[in-house]
């Protein structure tokens, strides 16, 4: 029902747009030839654009291409062909062209223009492109290493070891938050992983991306011919996101055989791939594969981690005289190993890996209809199957104590475990995948203004169908786990409907643009209701000057800006989190000389999951400024970027009150558990009953997160006379990030002495329970210098980077409701105003509140601070625990360096802070020391062409 309802409305608002389509001007028709550069000769299957109507052709057999009823007007001619540079030309149409001439330069470092760093400016929001070059010149492992050409961004080495997580204007670059709310789209497919369940939800020895987002590591970068990532406001289509949006492009097409060689201290790769032409007009067939294996320390290989992918794809265009349809079919298979052994000479065969087999098909393309009420249609319909296993088989020793697998509240019979066993705990996860995605694009052009006009609706659907979590109740790997079936869990189904309208009006020089867009979304699933959410997104640009031609003075000038609201759905782990389990041992008897034993545990189960759960909402703005001036390329954008109610899990607890019976310490008495009761010789046994708490987590939306910052980048070109081009980029990043929620934290030690359990549970603003600390303030202000050097006659590009960190700092903070939670006292408890350090013995957080034996909550007030009772609950620490920690400004070097060796190979090295600059710097929040700067590393690779 509620997708009938965002369908009417989309086709009703787009109805309202078509009116100004009709009476258009006469037609014109444009045709032409594509032909190499270098020799002449024609090229087919090349697709040539014209970028604002939105039009598209492709060059026959002959090279031939033609446009037809394209209306008068200045337009941007495109061409793109799998191999070769991207082409792009103003054209003036006022009359019919025929046998016009478009050559294209084939890809090679023998071109006197070759771009190698990410390419900055020209739209309506901020972003950066990233063509195959720079990503070849660039050698890395996983589209995460990509990142780093943004301007903001900081030298990473490569490493497959760990989990790859995608961020945006983020200052660690590991953010789960931010991870989540990034968005990774190849060929149009958004890759999700919100079906992801592989975790313990106690204690793990392996890494998961539950929760968060898509492991990078699962996009190899070999066969990718491009990478966006928009980092501003994006257009309406964009969705379930909250940072940006790192868009994807893989190869189609024809290209020659190549291999890649690919090594460094802890990665060994190898790829391979081809493209084919399957006959005129027959499409292409391309097929490629990679392998890759990397060691966390290949002195001590106990840490490994194995990659192999393989694609297959299909592309062609269909009918292509008349409504022209391209096709593309991408059948992509994925196999990731991750395995942790334990040194040898402890206790062996002890076992921790994790493996994942996915296979996907992604279908895709293009219907030109050519209409005045509809120039084309994209579509896209992508499925994914997934064969998750994680594995932990660990060698235990708890002794004989009780243990249980009931999953209902209350007092059950038991076992006792053995002294010692090995405990092996699968979890077998098949995460599925569909999404199917249609757009009608209009495109045209009324006098001197341009207009663009989208329509569109996706649906998907995600879920598990794995057998969850399993093991031996009879050896488990842990009390309070249960074994979970992943089938159980529902699906969840999203409907969206966006449009969106670009206007742009031309005025001689002068030009503006404004682009205005809604996305609304809903998604359902068993136990929740939620209703239809809007993201507004607004752009506009204005354009003072563009004058390319001009060597001299300004030769472009232009303002932009951004507003708009992204949503992110939920996942599996989030709506359907595992029932807590806490049980209690409320008997204990083994008489190993009769072979006799009995345990009684008393269980009590809690439902985690939270049916007010809202959905993360961030509002972003940008403002910034592109200009070029004697031949000076710049631009600086600012941006802030508000989160809240990001998703999170808060700790809770609940009065928990169970029986703890009398020993039993005679053998041969055989005790008996019967009618809900110990028994020994037919009479009950004595029993207090124990009150305490029982802890779990519960999902929450608490994360809140302030980004503001500015980037910037100057292009200052190349001076010829040294064949170097000097290119300075960096931001400004300011990262506040809160954990709001309240957070139950019990003490499990005895109480007033005693036996008894403390008879309270301390209620905190959020984050670090332990210490107080809820939140992280954090600045950051780079440059990079790059220095790169292109010889075209010798076919070699040098890079030298060098990059310096002016400002870094960081802060832990404690505050709830706008208010520092943080005070001093001295030896005596006494608060005291810190003007006199010396007499600071501790910097203490107090609890919010406090919960009793009832369930009742209380405030936390000065008669609870002063009673002895409640020490355990004021978090001291260190009095510079909550200090910023500022650092001086550091340095690195970095270079690298590839060579073609004619048209058949090439070759290319890497040396990240290759001077080896890693100072030593003190932490005074933490009373540690550290070394600043990624390691020195160092890699090598060559590429072959047959």
């Amino acid at each position: 029902m509620k997708f009938k309802v965002l369908f009417i409305l989309s086709v009703a608002i787009w109805l309202t747009g078509q009116i100004p389509v009709w009476g258009q001007s006469a037609k014109v028709t444009l045709s032409g030839t594509v032909s190499d550069a270098k020799n002449g000769e024609t090229m087919p299957a090349v697709v040539v654009n014209i970028k604002e109507l939105n039009l598209w052709a492709t060059s026959d057999i002959d090279g031939n291409f033609h446009f037809k009823n394209v209306t008068p007007g200045t337009y941007t001619l495109t061409a793109s062909c799998l191999g070769y540079e991207d082409y792009s030309i103003k054209i003036a149409l006022s009359k019919a062209v025929e046998n016009y001439k478009l050559k294209l330069n084939a890809q090679s470092l023998a071109l006197e223009e070759v771009v190698v760093t990410a390419k900055e400016g020209g739209k309506l929001n901020s972003s950066s492109t990233i063509n195959k070059t720079a990503i070849d010149h660039l050698q890395g492992a996983s589209l995460t290493d990509v990142m780093q050409l943004l301007p903001g961004s900081v030298t990473t080495n490569p490493d497959l070891t760990k989990i790859n997580k995608i961020s945006i204007r983020d200052i660690s670059g590991d953010d789960a938050t931010n991870a989540l709310g990034t968005a990774v789209i190849v060929d149009g497919a958004r890759l999700s992983n919100d079906a992801n369940l592989q975790s313990r939800n106690d204690i793990s020895a392996f890494e998961t991306t539950k929760g968060t987002g898509v492991d990078a590591r699962q996009v190899s970068v070999d066969n990718v011919e491009s990478v966006e990532i928009i980092r501003g406001v994006a257009s309406a289509e964009y969705g379930d996101m909250t940072s940006g949006a790192v868009v994807v492009k893989t190869k189609a097409g024809k290209t020659p055989f190549q291999v890649r060689f690919k090594t460094d201290p802890n990665i060994k790769q190898v790829s391979a791939g081809k493209g084919l032409s399957l006959g005129e007009n027959k499409g292409f067939f391309n097929v490629d594969a990679e392998y890759a294996r990397a060691f966390k320390d290949v002195r001590t290989p106990s840490k490994s981690f194995d990659r192999v992918t393989a694609q297959f794809g299909y592309s062609n265009i269909f009918n292509p005289e008349k409504r022209a349809v391209s096709f593309n079919a991408k059948l992509k298979g994925i196999f990731i190993k991750d395995k942790y052994e334990r040194d040898p000479d402890q206790v062996k065969d002890e076992v921790y890996k994790a493996q994942e087999q996915q296979v996907s098909l992604n279908l895709y393309g293009n219907w030109m209809i050519q209409k005045p009420w509809l120039t084309n249609i994209n579509y896209n319909l992508f499925g994914s199957y997934g064969n998750q296993y994680n594995r932990e088989k660990i060698w235990r020793t708890p002794g004989r104590v009780p243990s249980t697998s009931e999953t209902i509240t209350g007092e059950q019979e038991g076992i006792l475990l053995p002294y010692e066993y090995f405990s092996d705990l699968k979890i077998k996860g098949k995460p599925i995948y569909v999404t199917a995605k249609v757009t009608a694009n209009v495109a045209g052009k009324y006098g001197s203004v341009y207009n663009k006009f989208l329509l569109g609706a996706e649906w998907s659907t995600k879920g598990n169908k794995g057998e969850g979590k399993t093991f031996d109740a009879n050896r488990t790997p842990s009390q309070n786990l249960r074994p979970r079936s992943f089938k159980d869990i529902p699906f969840i189904q999203e409907y969206t409907g966006f449009i969106e309208d670009k206007v742009t009006f031309t005025m001689n020089k002068k030009s503006l643009e404004l682009s205005a867009g809604l996305r609304f979304t809903t998604i359902e699933t068993r136990d929740y209701d939620y209703g239809v959410v809007f993201d507004p997104r607004f752009n506009a640009r204005f354009v003072f000057l563009d004058n390319k031609w001009n060597r001299k003075g300004f030769q472009h000038l232009s303002i932009r800006a951004g507003w708009g609201i992204l949503h992110k759905m939920p996942g599996l782990a989030y709506l359907y989190p595992d029932p807590s389990y806490v049980d209690r041992s409320s008997f204990s008897y083994n008489d190993e000389e009769n072979n006799y034993s009995l345990g009684v545990m008393t269980t009590m189960v809690t439902e985690t999951a939270n049916r007010d759960l809202e959905l993360p909402k961030s509002t972003n703005f940008e403002f910034g400024v592109d200009l070029k001036f004697w031949g000076i390329t710049a631009n600086l954008a600012y941006f802030n970027e508000k989160l809240r109610k990001g998703f999170s899990f808060a700790g809770a607890a609940r009065p928990f009150f169970y029986r703890e019976y009398n020993l039993v310490n005679e053998s041969g008495k055989r005790p008996q558990f019967v009618n809900g009761m110990v028994e020994v010789d037919g009479k009950p046994v004595d029993y207090s009953i124990r009150e305490t708490f029982a802890t779990y987590n519960r999902a929450a939306n608490g994360v809140s997160n302030d980004k503001w910052g500015i980037e910037y980048s100057l292009d200052f070109g190349k001076i010829k006379a040294i064949s170097t081009s000097v290119i300075v980029d960096g931001a400004y990043f300011y990262n506040k990030q809160l954990e709001n929620n309240l957070q139950m934290q019990y003490e499990t030690s005895n109480f007033g002495g005693g036996i008894k359990d403390y008879p309270f549970v301390g209620i905190y603003a959020g984050g670090n329970t332990n210490s107080g600390s809820n939140g992280t303030k954090s600045q950051r202000l780079n440059t990079n210098v790059r220095l790169v050097t292109h010889l075209p006659k010798l076919r070699l590009i040098f890079t030298l980077t060098g990059q310096c960190v002016w400002i870094d700092k960081t802060q832990r903070l404690a505050e709830y409701q706008g208010k520092s939670l943080l005070y001093y006292r001295d030896q005596d408890k006494n608060i005291v105003d810190g003007s006199n350090p010396d007499a600071i013995a501790a910097i203490c957080v107090n609890p919010v509140a406090y919960m009793d034996l009832e369930g009742r909550i209380h405030p936390f007030t000065e008669a609870e601070r002063l009673n002895p009772d409640f020490d355990r609950y004021i978090r001291t620490s260190r009095p510079e625990y909550f200090t910023t920690d500022s650092q001086d400004p550091y340095f690195m070097l970095n270079m690298r360096l590839t060579k073609e060796i004619g048209r058949i190979a090439s070759l290319s090295f890497y040396a990240n802070n290759f001077t080896n600059s890693r100072p030593r710097r003190f932490f005074r929040s933490g009373a540690y020391y550290q070394r600043l700067n990624t390691e020195m590393s160092f890699g090598a690779e060559l590429q072959l062409k047959f």
